[in-house]
């Protein structure tokens, strides 16, 4: 489907052999289970200044991806319609070594679940967080060994930008003084979507005026991209959609969403009981 593998990935860390993500995937999955088992009779840890070197890290991280993804590929001329993977030489090769750092983020971003479980934010862990997490590393080893350069660059330039925004905001949210200035997280979901809607805009650009970029990773890239959309719209439209009207005899407030996106059960988990005001 893909054909074979670029040579010129050949020997880097953790792509030679699929088994090493595949057993790092393997082991995260596990970790939410036993964790969960591991932390339901246990106090909840909070990990705030974990928490906050943490999201201070791949704030950066991304920051330079996103940065090295537009020198290099403004460096190799890259056509934003469709890019072949190998006419543009030493930036090819100069693209190819920030996806690699692009793929082992993901790895990186494992924790961002292992926190949920130890600080028993369960309700966090969702089929759409897992899957999200657990399918982008494995499906980056296979981008890495066929793919890694071209019109691969896209995406991960897009969800540069939007890992900087988002753990900006995660960092932010670490400290309760701060959570009154975090009323945009409704807007980063639209961000999401947004970003997955051109990526596959320009996956699919690719098909309309081909350039030699494998048709087959193509459409396998576009399917991925559209699973995305589906769940995280499904995400937004649970999250933010229109409350149903209230019954008699229900508390006007059930399941209400406050202004800055936080529910009624965050204040009453973080402050002790329910601030009337936030609703």
């Amino acid at each position: 489907m893909f054909g074979p593998r670029d040579s010129r990935v050949r020997g880097w860390f953790m792509l030679d052999s699929y088994l090493p993500t595949f057993s790092l995937t393997v082991l995260y999955l596990l970790s939410i289970w036993l964790g969960n088992r591991y932390m339901r009779n246990r106090p909840a840890l909070s990990l705030r200044g974990v928490l906050t070197l943490y999201n201070l890290g791949i704030t950066l991280l991304s920051a330079y991806m996103l940065a090295e993804l537009i020198l290099s590929s403004w460096e190799g001329g890259y056509n934003l319609q469709c890019q072949d993977l190998t006419s543009a030489g030493e930036a090819d090769i100069r693209v190819a070594e920030v996806l690699w750092w692009y793929y082992f983020s993901k790895l990186i971003e494992f924790l961002d679940t292992i926190f949920f479980v130890l600080r028993k934010k369960t309700s966090q862990i969702t089929f759409l967080h897992v899957y999200h997490h657990a399918s982008m590393f494995n499906i980056w080893w296979c981008v890495l060994n066929w793919i890694p350069c071209g019109q691969s660059f896209f995406g991960p330039t897009l969800n540069s930008f939007i890992h900087i925004l988002m753990y900006t905001y995660y960092g932010l949210s670490v400290f309760p003084s701060m959570r009154k200035y975090l009323w945009w997280k409704k807007y980063l979901t639209q961000a999401q979507l947004v970003q997955f809607v051109l990526t596959v805009t320009h996956t699919m650009s690719a098909v309309v005026r081909p350039c030699g970029f494998p048709f087959g990773c193509l459409i396998f890239q576009s399917s991925y991209m559209l699973t995305l959309v589906i769940l995280f719209l499904n995400f937004y439209v649970q999250t933010y959609g229109k409350k149903p009207m209230k019954k008699d005899g229900e508390d006007p407030h059930a399941g209400q969403e406050v202004k800055n996106g936080f529910s009624k059960a965050y204040f009453t988990a973080t402050n002790g009981i329910t601030n009337k005001k936030a609703q």
